[in-house]
Order: C-alpha cells, then structure tokens, then sequence
C-alpha cells in the first residue's frame, strides 16, 4: 500500500510548469525531444505513406514520359511537314528555271532562306576547273576524290562533323563556320555532282539521320543538272 501511495505520489509531483521552465532552459533537450515525436509520428504511418508516395511518383514519371514523347512526335511532325513543304517548293523553282543561273539561283534561295543552311556548295564534275557562283564551281572528280577520298567516291550520303581540311575544301568561303555538314553524292548513272550543305551547329548533321528529304533534292538535282549547268549534257571527263 506504502509503494501504491509514493508512486500515486510521485506521478502527481510532476509540475507543468516545471517541464515547461526546464525545456525553456536546455533548448537542445527539447530539440532532441520534438525530433523523437516527429519521428515517431512519421513512423506510425510509414508503410502507407511509402506506398502511397511511391505509386504517386511512379504515375507522375509515367505521365511526364507520355507528355514528353508527345510531344517529340508533335514536333517531328511538325518538322517533317515543313521540310516537304521546303522540298516542294524548291522543287517547282528547279523545274521553272531555263538555264544554267536561274537555275543555281533558285537552288541557293531555297536552301539558305528556306532551309537555313548556314553554307552551301556545289561541285559539278566537269574537265575545266572555275567557278561559277559563290556556291557553285565546276570541279575534276579525280582532284577532289584524291583530296578527299571515300568522302567523294562514296554513293551514300556523308554526315557529321568535317575534319577542318574538308571544311576548308567543301566549304571554300566560310568553313570556320561550319560545326557539322551534309555531303551528298549526284549520280546519274555516274557521278555529276556533289551537294554540300553546313551548319553551325555540331549537332543539325549527325550520321543517325534520316535522308530521305536530302535524298529527294538529290534525285531532282541529278535529272536537271546536266541539262541546265552541265556544259554538253553529262560530265565529261567523270567516268568510274
């Protein structure tokens, strides 16, 4: 009865405002107190909150991802239909031209304010050796292709970044501004031409590209060009 009476005693010692005075006196007990009760109150729902949280952040992930690659598909379809619109257009400008300086002209129009190259050049092959424009001379294939090599020899496009002696040869009046390029092979049963196209970026030609939209200016270019720039018809002088 006596230890049933001192513990009833001591539980009604306890002061509130004793506790209060002696918490306002150590402020680091009571930080180490309010961090236990915090705790514990986390603690108490913790497996509901984790899955809770955890399905949440995996539904946002989901829907972020689905925005994100709607919205690539937008903008590929976007690019894709101005890229047919360019092609159209530079297409129907190739084909109302009669000789050979309407014809570059309407090709340097469309790919630096349509397209927006940075540069452009085209190497016709032919026996003489000049130029014809700021982007278009009449080059001999075998100078060039020992210059070169499998850049020039090769029949499938060449993307990426130049080495700084190819961009100062296919790009003679601004290959310092040059971060990557396009080069595009003319044939028409054999070698005529090649198209060089450049921009600043390092990242607009990379070797993972789609060329189906180059490809088609090159198809076009290889049936009007020796009609409307190629002195007598076909490259002479252009054979393997």
């Amino acid at each position: 009865m006596t230890k049933k009476n001192n513990s009833s005693t001591q539980k009604t010692d306890l002061d509130p405002e004793k506790i209060l005075s002696y918490l306002s006196e150590n402020p680091d007990f009571r930080k180490k107190i309010l961090e236990q009760f915090d705790l514990s109150s986390r603690d108490s729902g913790q497996d509901t909150i984790s899955f809770s949280s955890k399905k949440l952040d995996s539904v946002s992930k989901k829907l972020s991802q689905t925005e994100s690659k709607l919205t690539e598909l937008i903008q590929n379809s976007t690019d894709n239909s101005r890229l047919f619109e360019y092609c159209h257009n530079l297409i129907l400008a190739l084909l109302d031209t009669t000789d050979s300086t309407s014809f570059l002209k309407a090709l340097s129009h469309s790919l630096e304010h349509d397209f927006k190259f940075s540069d452009h050049h085209l190497f016709v092959f032919c026996d003489q050796q000049t130029a014809i424009n700021k982007h278009a001379s009449f080059i001999q294939r075998e100078k060039l292709e020992q210059q070169l090599g499998g850049i020039i020899s090769s029949h499938q496009p060449t993307l990426g970044i130049l080495r700084e002696q190819e961009k100062k040869l296919l790009f003679p009046d601004n290959h310092l501004a040059i971060g990557s390029a396009a080069v595009l092979p003319i044939n028409n049963e054999q070698p005529i031409a090649i198209l060089t196209l450049g921009s600043r970026d390092q990242n607009d030609f990379r070797s993972d590209l789609e060329t189906n939209f180059v490809k088609l200016i090159t198809d076009v270019l290889s049936r009007l060009l020796p009609e409307r720039v190629i002195p007598n018809g076909p490259a002479s002088g252009t054979t393997g």
